[in-house]
């Protein structure tokens, strides 16, 4: 009789065993198959405002870049640009866009571009070139056609503006409006609206527009702008060419199929991608700073580019880099950047290599 019941309870406890087995398979939704395309072709994809704001940018630099013609240049009119009123654009389309670039900025950048603007306003009315302690415009001495406008403390704003916006619009917003909130639990990914597909999916596809890249990138680099230019300038020495398009193909496909898992997952990738791309671009910039060692007026501008490239990392609201991590490098340069030694050169790129472990690659970005 002890037997009996001994196989009797071992064959009970082996069903329940079994039915917890299925009841908590059943509980676990699968991983849902679906085809990741080779190119950003999906339906109801929209990304026109972000190439909007682009456009405007644009429009912004090539103002600011007309004191090296010798114009001054139009201050009020920046401005206007940056709120989008008074229809400043030359593209009518941007006009009447009903978008503007200010209010997609990081809050510490719109106060920062006025500065910015000042700055630029007031180095386009000198009369005199460029040199130490003397704003205006200076001129390349290997090549004197290709002409910068500097501070007297060898600053170009323009550049600092450039990579500022590449920050504190671009970044900023893919980082945290779209890679974070944008596919957050709260967000629509059911309602499909026709030509933008759901909240979700839009959001990603604005991301992926701020990128600056065609849909077939990187066979394709025509008109790849902005940090779609500097991810093909870097990818000698950090790939992001097929980081950053691997994640967002991976990602917009899975939104579409409701695969929050790998959603999330390239989200991280893309978000830490961005961060670790900036620290890349600013030591390419590095490169080019020792390849204008003296001809000061072409390095200055290379320098201002470094610069912008670091400052503007204190707009990313997801870097893993400190505020006091930025402050300690952007200390590294001279206050006056017609100062820079070959030893403050070596000390900002060992810095920025070490943050961001390039150390093996600092010099092929």
């Amino acid at each position: 009789m002890k037997k009996s019941f001994t196989i009797i309870s071992a064959l009970a406890i082996t069903l329940a065993l079994t039915e917890g087995c299925k009841k908590s398979a059943a509980k676990t939704d699968p991983t849902p198959t679906y085809t990741v395309p080779t190119t950003y072709n999906f339906a109801n994809v929209n990304y026109s405002d972000a190439t909007t704001r682009l456009s405007m940018v644009t429009e912004m630099v090539n103002l600011m870049n007309t004191s090296t013609t010798g114009a001054v240049v139009d201050g009020q009119r920046l401005l206007n640009m940056f709120t989008n009123t008074n229809a400043p654009f030359a593209a009518a389309a941007s006009n009447t866009s009903g978008i503007q670039v200010k209010d997609q900025c990081f809050a510490l950048l719109q106060t920062d571009v006025q500065n910015y603007i000042d700055s630029i306003v007031m180095v386009s009315q000198s009369t005199q070139p460029a040199s130490r302690g003397i704003a205006g415009i200076g001129a390349s001495s290997v090549t004197p056609t290709s002409k910068y406008s500097q501070t007297g403390n060898g600053v170009n704003y323009a550049q600092v503006f450039k990579k500022s916006i590449m920050g504190g619009l671009i970044c900023y917003e893919i980082v945290n409006n779209y890679m974070t909130n944008g596919i957050a639990s709260s967000v629509d990914n059911n309602t499909i609206v026709a030509g933008s597909g759901t909240a979700m999916e839009h959001n990603w596809d604005l991301a992926f527009g701020y990128w600056g890249v065609p849909i077939n990138f990187p066979t394709s680099k025509t008109g790849a702008v902005y940090w779609g230019s500097y991810t093909t300038q870097i990818d000698s020495g950090y790939h992001a060419n097929a980081i950053l398009m691997s994640a967002f193909l991976k990602g917009r496909a899975a939104i579409t199929n409701k695969d929050m898992t790998t959603t999330q997952a390239q989200a991280t990738i893309i978000m830490q991608t961005f961060e670790r791309m900036t620290g890349a671009a600013a030591l390419q910039e590095i490169n080019e700073i020792k390849a204008a060692l003296t001809d000061n007026v072409k390095r200055n501008s290379a320098l201002s580019e470094c610069y912008g490239f670091v400052n503007s990392l204190k707009y990313n609201p997801a870097r893993k880099i400190t505020d006091a991590q930025i402050a300690a490098i952007l200390a590294l340069f001279p206050k006056n950047f017609w100062d820079l030694t070959t030893t403050d050169i070596n000390n900002i790129q060992n810095a920025i290599a070490t943050q961001y472990n390039f150390q093996d690659v600092k010099d092929i970005l």
